[in-house]
Formats: C-alpha cells, sequence, structure tokens
C-alpha cells in the first residue's frame, strides 16, 4: 500500500537534491547503473509511490501501484502530457511522430493511422508474418544471437505489412542506425551537447536511416501510390516531415518491441523444458506439421500465455512517464503542473501482490488471469495505449508458433547468463546466444 502523506503533501522518498549536482550526478550515475534495481530499491524503502525534490522546483512521483498507474493513464490522462522520461530522449530522433507527439498533433495522426490497425487490416497482414516467419532457415547445432535474429525478422515484417517494401537489402543498414539510436537515447549525466562516440554514431544514423525512408517515398511516389500506410500517408498530403517522423516512428515501434518480447519468449523456454514440451503438444494438436494461419491465433492459448508471461516478467516497454500540464491528483497528493509522474510497468509486474511467485516463469497464470487490470500493462493503457497491440499480439503468436513448430532454441551453458538492459526497451544485454535444435 501507499504510505500515508507526510507533513510536506509529498509521498515519502529520499532527500532533497537542491542544487547539489554531485549528489544529482552520482544519482543519475546508479540509474544509469543499474534501473531496475535502482529503483526497486527505491520502492522497498519508501513504498509504492514516491517522490524526488530534484531542486529548482522540479518535482518527480514514481509509482508501482496499479491504481495510481490507472489514474494517470486512464482517469486523469487529460491533466498530462506525453514528456519526461524516455519520451524526451527521443524527440531528437522520432521528431513529432505518433509515439512522441502530443495535443493535436497526436490526435491528426491517430486518426490517420488508426485504420490501418483495426482488426480486418492486422489479420490482412497475417499472412505476412508467416511467410517471414517460414523463411526463417537455421542450420542444426549452431549458436546464433537470437536477439539480433529477432531484430531482423521484425524489421522485414513490419516494412512489407505496414509500407509495402522489401527491407531485406537495407537490413543491416536499418538495423546499425536502430541500434545507435538506442545508444543516444541511454541516461547520460554529460550535456546533449558534447559529442560522446555514440553520440555522433546515432547522428550519423539518423541520417542514414533518413536516406533510406527519402528512397521509400520517391520510389512510392514514382511507382505511384497503393493500399499500404506509407500511400496513405502521401496520399492525405501529410507534410513531409511528419511522413518522415511517423516512419521512423513504426520502423522503431514496430519491431523494437515484438523482437525483444520473441527474444525472452525464447530465452525463457530455454530454461523452462516442461513448458516447452506444453506448447509442443499444443502446436502438434492444432497445426500438425503445417505452418500457423490467422484462424489458429485463438486456437493456441498457450502460445499466447507463454509470451503473456515473457513480457510480464521482460515488458520491452517497462516504464513509461507523463508531465502533468495542470493541478492534479495522485492518490492523496497534489501534483502541480511541470511535475514528472513515472509509472514503473517492470515493479508491477514483478510484484507478489498481484503475481503469485512473480519470478517465476509460468505461463498458466495467464490461461485463467486474476491480477487486477492495470498491474499488468505491456502496451500501456489508455488513449495513448500502442496503437499496435493487436498487431503486436498476432505477430508474436504466429512466429512463435512458426518458429517453434520446426525449432528448439537451446542455452549454451547450463549456467549462461542473460541481463536485461533497459535503454529505449528492455533488451537483453550483449545479444543473446543459443544453440539451434532442428525438430
Amino acid at each position: 500500500m501507499d504510505a500515508v502523506a507526510p507533513a510536506t503533501g509529498y509521498p515519502p522518498g529520499p532527500p532533497a537534491h537542491g542544487w547539489k549536482l554531485w549528489r544529482t550526478a552520482r544519482s543519475i550515475r546508479q540509474i544509469a547503473a543499474d534501473p531496475l534495481g535502482f529503483v526497486g530499491r527505491r520502492f522497498a524503502e519508501f513504498g509504492d509511490t514516491y517522490h524526488v525534490d530534484e531542486g529548482g522546483g522540479r518535482h518527480l512521483y514514481v509509482t508501482r501501484h496499479p491504481d495510481r498507474m490507472r489514474e494517470v493513464l486512464v482517469e486523469r490522462a487529460a491533466d498530462y502530457q506525453k514528456a519526461g522520461g524516455a519520451n524526451d530522449r527521443l524527440v531528437p530522433v522520432l521528431g513529432d511522430g505518433l509515439l512522441t507527439a502530443d495535443g493535436e498533433s497526436w490526435k491528426r495522426q491517430r486518426t490517420l493511422i488508426q485504420p490501418r490497425f483495426h482488426a480486418k487490416a492486422i489479420a490482412s497482414y497475417g499472412a505476412t508474418m508467416v511467410e517471414h516467419a517460414e523463411a526463417v532457415a537455421l542450420t542444426d547445432g549452431e549458436v546464433v544471437d537470437v536477439s539480433a535474429l529477432m531484430m531482423g525478422l521484425t524489421l522485414r515484417i513490419v516494412t512489407k505489412a505496414l509500407f509495402d517494401h522489401d527491407v531485406r537489402s537495407e537490413t543491416d543498414d536499418v538495423a546499425r542506425s536502430m541500434e545507435a539510436f538506442r545508444d543516444i537515447t541511454q541516461l547520460s549525466i554529460l550535456p546533449d551537447w558534447i559529442p560522446t562516440p555514440s553520440r555522433v554514431r546515432g547522428r550519423r544514423a539518423i541520417g542514414e536511416l533518413d536516406a533510406i525512408i527519402a528512397r521509400m517515398v520517391e520510389e512510392r511516389r514514382r511507382d505511384g501510390l497503393r493500399e499500404d500506410l506509407l500511400s496513405m500517408l502521401l496520399d492525405v498530403g501529410l507534410e513531409p516531415k511528419l511522413v518522415r517522423d511517423d516512419v521512423v516512428t513504426l520502423f522503431l515501434a514496430g519491431h523494437e518491441t515484438t523482437s525483444h518480447a520473441l527474444s525472452w519468449t525464447w530465452w525463457l523456454l530455454s530454461g523452462h523444458p516442461d513448458a516447452e514440451a506444453r506448447l509442443h503438444e499444443e502446436l502438434a494438436t492444432v497445426l500438425g506439421d503445417r505452418p500457423p494461419t490467422v484462424a489458429d491465433v485463438e486456437r493456441l492459448p498457450f502460445v499466447a500465455a507463454v509470451v503473456s508471461e515473457a513480457m510480464r516478467l521482460f515488458p520491452p516497454a517497462f516504464t513509461v512517464a507523463r508531465v502533468a500540464t495542470r493541478p492534479t491528483r495522485l492518490g492523496d497528493w497534489e501534483v502541480q503542473p511541470g511535475s514528472q509522474v513515472m509509472c514503473w510497468l517492470y515493479h508491477a509486474h514483478h510484484d507478489a501482490r498481484w503475481f503469485a511467485d512473480p519470478e517465476v516463469f509460468r505461463p498458466e497464470r495467464f490461461l485463467e488471469p486474476v491480477h487486477p487490470k492495470h498491474a499488468y500493462l505491456p502496451f500501456g493503457a489508455g488513449t495513448r495505449m500502442c496503437i499496435g497491440a493487436g498487431f503486436a499480439k498476432m505477430e508474436l503468436s504466429l512466429l512463435v508458433a512458426s518458429l517453434a513448430r520446426r525449432y528448439r532454441f537451446l542455452r549454451t551453458s547450463s549456467d549462461q547468463q542473460v541481463r536485461p538492459k533497459p535503454r529505449i526497451t528492455l533488451s537483453p544485454d550483449g545479444g543473446l546466444p543459443l544453440r539451434v535444435v532442428r525438430r
């Protein structure tokens, strides 16, 4: 439960930083080194919602409680704008795209793009997803970086499904650009204007990806518009910069979260043979020896449960930030305009009050879920919930079904460890080498 508000009118929290820059820098270094552990220790010390006086009139509220997250993301969403946290670090990359835009700009873009993510449209992408998954050819016994493999696969799918563009010849270039983007969004104690190596690589990567997008747009204008999202953005006369921003946003959001969710799924299955065996049994019963189809998705509940449990333990979008635009409340506390609120989905997902044995991989818990609605938010909540949630859920089930019926991914040693690295999303630090076994 949240602690009772102290006399100051703020939740409990660490001592005020004031203008002691050395203390602020030390906190940033600690957060950058281990964000999940740092915030988890703060929750253990101060309770479900804590407050940080950042000095200069800046206030930060951090919460993991489902009720508080519901307030911020759903009930009082109109009191906040999508800013703060990683959002601010994404703006130089994504510009005013759908993920980072706010107000009327966001509403306009959401209205334009939403039809491409309605159920009927999503179902039409299924064949593309399965086609690309079935094209994955691996050698029995080889060790592959599953993280890179899934990144390339989901990137090819999103560019073909949404933009009707075959990115296979450019996969390596786009993947390098995306990796550089992740580097420049890292929390740092250094001012943004200092040209660190990662920032130099990131800015170069932005230029490279912009060139790829410019070629896509030029080809589409030359060859004629089609029935894809890129053609729609061009057809409605969206200004060129917004076309660029939305395409980059969908490049990133359309494959980043799903690729990491898949990677963590294979990692968890590789360490839990009983769950893997149950998955294989379901696939054999429903599919036999054929590839999956969209119609099979609802007949594969354990596949969906495995993916859901992987996203509980390792939620790709591990935290969500908002900034108050007018006076509002967070539980018993008043929140003033300009204050930042961070909702830590990761720590809600790992809370024993909502999930029994929270550190245990137990897909069965999602066959008949009993957790509070806002204790599990892999795609966020409210009006700013991920527009591609339905796309991602179908893609994850189809790709797991397609690959798991043909391959197993095993750990390279009994003591293999993988550490989650929070950047834009929660990725395996240093990749994820696993051994391929053909079934």
